[in-house]
Parts: C-alpha cells; sequence; structure tokens
C-alpha cells in the first residue's frame, strides 16, 4: 500500500500554538473586521508585503522591493494563475519546457490550463543544471526570427518554461549563475516566460542562496520575463495557504488581477 504521508512533516514540528496565538492576536484588534475580514488590495495588504520584502532581503542576502511582490494563495494556484493570465497554448504559446525529471504534479496543471502533451518539451541536466546549449538549439530551430513580432501586442508570451532553479525537485541541482544570465537573454529574444518555482531557496543550509533568476531580469533592461514563484508551505507549514509571486513591477501588476 502507497504510504500516502511520505513528504509531510513530522506533526510535533508544525507551529499550530504560533498560529493560534498571531490568530488571536489578529482578530482582537479593533480594525479587524476591515484588516482581516474585509476584502482586501489585490497585491496583498501593502504593510504586509513590506515586512514580506524585509523577510525576503534577510534570507536571500539580496535586495527584495514590496513592488515587485504579489500575494497568492500558495505556489500550485499561482502557477496556474500565470499559465491563465499570461499564456494561450491554443494561440501564442507554443511550447511548455520542463527540467527532466521535474516535480511530477506540475504536467497536470498546464494541462489544465490547456495545454496539450504534445506541447511539453523537456530539457535536460547536467551538473550545472539545466541544458540551456541544448534549449537555445530548440529555440533558434523553431524560432528562427526570434521573437514573433506578430505577437509582440497581444500580451501573451510565445513559450513558457517550468523550472527549478534551486535544489530542484527531485534531483537537487542548482543551476549555475552564468546559466541563470542566458536563461533571461534567451527568453528575453524569444519572448519566452520563465516560472521558478523558488520555494526550496531558504531551505539552503550550506553557504548564501543562489542568486535568483529573477534577479538578473530585474537588473537588466527589457520587458518582464521571470516570475519567482515562492510559498510558505515549505518553510513554515504545508497548510499554511501563503505564498508570493515576485517579478517586474508591470508583470505584478498584471498578476494582481485574480
Amino acid at each position: 500500500m502507497i504510504d500516502l504521508l511520505i513528504g509531510k512533516p513530522s506533526t510535533d514540528l508544525l507551529p499550530a500554538a504560533l498560529f493560534a496565538k498571531a490568530a488571536q492576536k489578529a482578530l482582537e484588534r479593533s480594525d479587524a473586521p476591515s484588516l482581516i475580514l474585509q476584502y482586501g488590495p489585490e497585491l496583498g495588504n501593502a504593510n504586509f508585503l513590506d515586512r514580506l520584502a524585509r523577510f525576503l532581503s534577510l534570507e536571500y542576502h539580496s535586495t527584495v522591493e514590496s513592488q515587485h511582490l504579489c500575494v497568492s494563495t500558495g505556489a500550485s494556484f499561482a502557477l496556474q494563475h500565470m499559465l491563465t493570465l499570461l499564456t494561450r497554448p491554443e494561440s501564442t504559446t507554443r511550447f511548455a519546457f520542463f527540467q527532466n525529471p521535474t516535480y511530477h504534479l506540475v504536467y497536470n496543471i498546464f494541462l489544465d490550463c490547456g495545454f496539450k502533451k504534445d506541447q511539453f518539451i523537456p530539457v535536460s541536466e547536467n551538473d550545472t543544471g539545466l541544458d540551456v546549449d541544448a534549449l537555445a538549439e530548440f529555440l533558434e530551430k523553431h524560432f528562427p526570427q526570434g521573437k514573433d513580432e506578430s505577437n509582440n501586442d497581444d500580451g501573451f508570451y510565445s513559450a513558457v518554461m517550468y523550472c527549478v532553479p534551486t535544489h530542484a525537485n527531485p534531483t537537487s541541482s542548482i543551476l549555475s549563475a552564468a546559466k541563470r544570465a542566458r536563461l533571461v537573454q534567451l527568453a528575453r529574444r524569444y519572448n519566452m516566460l520563465i516560472i521558478c518555482d523558488d520555494v526550496y531557496d531558504i531551505l539552503t543550509f550550506d553557504g548564501n542562496v543562489p542568486k535568483r533568476l529573477v534577479a538578473y531580469d530585474l537588473e537588466t533592461e527589457g520587458p518582464p520575463v521571470v516570475v519567482s514563484n515562492g510559498s510558505f508551505s515549505k518553510i513554515l507549514a504545508p497548510g499554511a495557504r501563503v505564498g508570493w509571486m515576485e517579478a517586474q513591477t508591470a508583470l505584478i501588476q498584471r498578476l494582481g488581477t485574480w
């Protein structure tokens, strides 16, 4: 019989008392009805976003700005949300790239968003992560002119990649800095959206967290092509269905439309 509890932390690690204390303190505030139980800002509570930015800056050892953040209800739903808003698999978005192997449940999310299996393209790994050379060859073959200018104004991407740059699931590989920079260049050239599953970054125990792929996108000029998809489910508790997306401000504003 398959053990359905595989992958779940021991319950003695889950901070139930902390959640109870925090919830009671929050709900006892005089402004709790409007602050907690009322409809909130589309991007998330501004105070929470500021605190989240400070927390991530400390954990990443790299500055994170609150205007680049948007609250989500977890990484899986955020992935579905991004695919729904930013891709059109029936027309504009021709391919979906995945690390091979990758997190197996992600395929169903893409299928639910309208992608077909024949649009799935595996990208193998080597000792420095994704084989970016193989990806570049594929893109050059199928998009010989680079970005399709006819799709420039429709707001959707010509291709999408799902990857786990740091501590990849299941291989644990870490994408090298040189490959991260080149991936952003390729994404800009071919109008490819890169969705980074960054839920394991803060679990880095040896050395600093590698520079996030989205940071390369944020610090260089050009249209937004990378979204960092984060979640508290791996660092706090699986039932804490709260996460965040980080991207250029223009893209975050689009993703704030729920």
